[in-house]
């Protein structure tokens, strides 16, 4: 008689927070593991897009949607009296976001609107 295992409980217990994954570049990542881990700011950028800025690069947010959906799990015991674990799915992840480095920061220079914009018949039918 051969003993089989049951296998690990997985529940569904979501949590009301929001999550979002951050796929960092290999230099964002050594900079955060090294000594002395600098402070990153998220900034607004240009075309109300938010960007990430280090101290050596800026960094374009942008969201990527995934078919494959990732689970965010914790260890879970349903019952305190219970002496099984499991792990519940506390969220389900179906965009990430990626970081984009930014060469240089162009600012965009308003041009001050200089003629009234009017009804199209206001433009273009005074001639008839």
């Amino acid at each position: 008689m051969s003993s089989q295992n049951e296998g690990l409980p997985f529940y569904n217990v979501p949590d009301s927070s929001g999550f979002r994954l951050i796929e960092i570049p290999p230099e964002i990542e050594s900079l955060l593991e090294g000594p002395g881990a600098p402070v990153l700011y998220l900034e607004p950028g240009p075309d109300d897009m938010a960007t990430l800025r280090s101290p050596e690069h800026t960094y374009n947010l942008k969201q990527k949607n995934t078919s494959n959906g990732l689970f965010l799990i914790k260890p879970y015991t349903s019952d305190a009296s219970s002496p099984q674990q499991g792990v519940a799915a506390i969220a389900t992840v179906k965009e990430t976001v990626e970081l984009e480095r930014v060469n240089k920061m162009v600012v965009k220079e308003q041009r001050p609107i200089t003629q009234k914009a009017g009804k199209w018949h206001e433009k273009f039918g005074r001639d008839r």
